[in-house]
């Protein structure tokens, strides 16, 4: 444990830069714009629509930060500087997820707050009917958010917020995990080339879906009859989502333990 715990923060030294250029970048996405608001028009606020800005864009991140646990093992120098470290792959492997996953999203939270502090107090300073929090956005988003759940419902056809939740949860994760997958998998442009992965696999899975459907479609309206029971469906997505879950990781740590110091191949070298 101390000796993971010694590789964990040895990347987080290493990744310091990105950790502070996050917070700020959050920080400064909440107190620049409400600063130019302010010197333009002061009875007015921008920290509502920056809240829902921000928000947006540390989900993004946090899609698709899988993307980038080998964007820093590029050059030689860089996987020599890993790879001897007095500690095992999935030791070395874990530090560099959570440092990208969990300590860079971290950061971008704390700058946001700092940030929604620094401006409320500035906004009370020269018009405080304009004072207003950037939290909110997420707290009433959050609170919105509750009834989307609802559109699950359980095996009695009740409502289901909690399972819910869980679908849409497991989505994500799963969405993450391709992310995780694709950057394992490209080289050069490791975020760019997993979105564009993404983008076209949807446009497939979408062609895909409409051409089922007019061939389900089809086939019913001959006269037959298809049975569909839901409780199949739901436990289908769940194993098949969990089964991707864990091909994507197991892929992107094998793929790990397989790189070489020197010529290290990839698919678009």
């Amino acid at each position: 444990m101390s000796r993971f715990l010694q590789v964990l923060r040895w990347e987080l030294l290493l990744s310091k830069r990105q950790i502070a250029t996050m917070a700020l970048t959050f920080f400064g996405l909440v107190v620049i714009p409400q600063i130019l608001t302010l010197v333009f028009k002061s009875s007015s606020s921008s920290a509502y629509t920056m809240g829902i800005i921000s928000s947006v864009a540390l989900s993004a991140y946090l899609l698709c930060s899988g993307a980038l646990i080998f964007s820093s093992l590029r050059s030689r120098q860089q996987r020599i500087n890993n790879f001897m470290l007095p500690a095992s792959n999935k030791e070395k492997f874990i530090a560099r997820y959570l440092v990208l996953v969990v300590a860079m999203p971290l950061a971008a939270i704390a700058g946001f707050f700092a940030g929604d502090v620094l401006q409320y107090l500035m906004s009370l300073m020269i018009n405080s009917d304009a004072a207003q929090w950037a939290t909110s956005a997420l707290t009433e988003g959050l609170n919105n958010g509750n009834g989307i759940f609802h559109f699950y419902t359980n095996l009695n056809g009740d409502p289901s917020p909690v399972e819910g939740f869980l679908v849409i949860l497991l989505g994500t994760i799963t969405q993450h995990a391709c992310f995780l997958l694709f950057g394992s998998i490209y080289h050069k442009h490791p975020l760019v080339m997993a979105v564009l992965t993404w983008m076209g696999l949807g446009i497939a899975l979408l062609m895909l879906g409409a051409l089922a459907a007019n061939l389900l479609s089809e086939f019913i309206n001959s006269g037959y009859t298809i049975i569909l029971y839901d409780a199949w469906w739901k436990a289908l997505y769940f194993v098949v989502s969990i089964a991707l879950i864990i091909f994507c990781y197991w892929f992107a740590f094998r793929r790990y333990t397989r790189l070489q110091v020197i010529n290290n191949q990839w698919i678009n070298k």
